[in-house]
């Protein structure tokens, strides 16, 4: 049998006109003797590694896993199996930071190592296409914790990315739905919209913190 390093002329030998990333790619054929003589056994990746691989790439790049995924091709694991699966992954130390999510339709997947709980359940309100509740959770989520009133123009962000017409509708079907009866419309004295939450605050705080986000703090550096 012929030998890789039989048949590749030495690194050093090519001429200078030779990419330097090729010359890398080259020198991976020769490693060190010492480790040629002692090769390391890796041993399989689990289903339960990759899998929580596979969802914290995902998380990395601000995308939710959808449980389905996984039962669908290319991957077409049989439901059973999938549970297991996902069961062991649960209780695997390795895998702790792997969390679920429950939206409307199905469960959702996310690594807390990037992404946290209240970026997840926005993300599966837009997945879902509740636009609506989006907006709401959002309002409140900011008047509550921060607390300030929440820009409409946010809202053409990520993860939202709403267009006007968009957010334009959903606000008109919150004006006379029950569930956000709370989220009222407020605007600085330079015509830029925001939202804000009764349950958290009145509106007379609401305008004072968006004229002092969009005016008074420039006035007054």
């Amino acid at each position: 049998m012929t030998n890789v390093s039989d048949v590749l002329t030495p690194v050093e030998a090519f001429p200078d006109e030779v990419d330097s990333r090729k010359r890398q790619w080259l020198q991976a054929f020769h490693p060190p003797v010492e480790q040629m003589n002692a090769p390391q056994v890796q041993e399989p990746a689990s289903p339960e590694s990759i899998v929580a691989d596979f969802i914290r790439q995902h998380s990395a790049s601000g995308q939710l896993v959808a449980r389905s995924v996984f039962l669908l091709p290319p991957y077409s694991v049989p439901e059973t199996d999938l549970s297991a699966l996902l069961d062991v992954l649960g209780q695997d130390a390795n895998g702790a930071d792997i969390t679920c999510v429950q939206g409307a339709e199905e469960a959702y997947f996310y690594s807390t190592q990037t992404m946290t709980a209240n970026y997840a359940d926005m993300c599966v309100q837009v997945v879902e296409n509740d636009i609506c509740r989006a907006i709401a959770e959002a309002v409140r989520f900011d008047c509550r914790t921060y607390p300030r009133p929440y820009k409409v123009a946010m809202l053409t962000q990520p993860p939202y990315r709403f267009e006007s017409q968009q957010i334009a509708a959903a606000l008109t079907a919150m004006e006379t739905h029950p569930d956000y009866a709370d989220i009222r419309t407020v605007e600085s004295s330079n015509a830029e919209p925001y939202l804000f939450s009764e349950r958290f605050m009145s509106y007379g705080k609401a305008y004072g913190l968006c004229e002092w986000l969009e005016v008074e703090q420039y006035q007054n550096p």
